[in-house]
């Protein structure tokens, strides 16, 4: 999976976050993001999970319950930390290729490493994910901009509150 990661930053190596995500899939929860920050006295971990029609309170308490349980066995992982599971939330971050390609057809906002045509921040539909090159339609510019994945600084869908709602009903 390719992707703008941390993972050089984590307690653990790559065997344990396959590990999280397949002790995630088991429960029917997608791992979409794994995050390490380290206080003075105690690291901060965070795993932002989702499922098809989203994640409940539920979902993050009992999440958090069974990952806290695996990550005791782990010696690996001998830092103090406190854990917290969280929703990707309607604004969700783009994190891998497979989040692109997942959320084609889809308005986002981009900001890049380094400015294109004089912008780092784009905003509008995502079409095209071809390979590591991005395609956006750009609502402000109205016109298309094609950006490698690994000029991404940060990427995130812009929600449509009216699909959200429909969703609801």
């Amino acid at each position: 999976m390719e992707t703008r990661s941390n993972q050089d930053r984590l307690p653990f190596g790559t065997e344990i976050s396959s590990a999280l995500a397949s002790l995630l899939a088991r429960q029917g929860l997608e791992l979409c993001h794994i995050d390490w920050r380290q206080g003075r006295s105690r690291g901060v971990l965070t795993l932002t999970i989702d499922r098809e029609g989203g994640v409940s309170l539920d979902d993050c308490e009992e999440t958090s319950r069974v990952v806290d349980a695996f990550l005791e066995t782990i010696e690996e992982l001998s830092t103090p930390y406190v854990l917290e599971v969280a929703s990707p939330g309607l604004d969700r971050t783009l994190w891998t290729l497979e989040d692109f390609q997942r959320f084609t057809g889809k308005r986002v906002r981009v900001r890049l490493l380094q400015p294109m045509e004089g912008s780092t921040n784009l905003k509008g539909l995502l079409e095209v994910v071809d390979g590591e090159l991005v395609t956006i339609l750009d609502e402000d510019q109205k016109r298309r901009y094609t950006v490698r994945f690994g000029d991404v600084k940060t990427a995130r869908l812009v929600p449509d509150y009216g699909e959200t709602r429909a969703r609801k009903r």
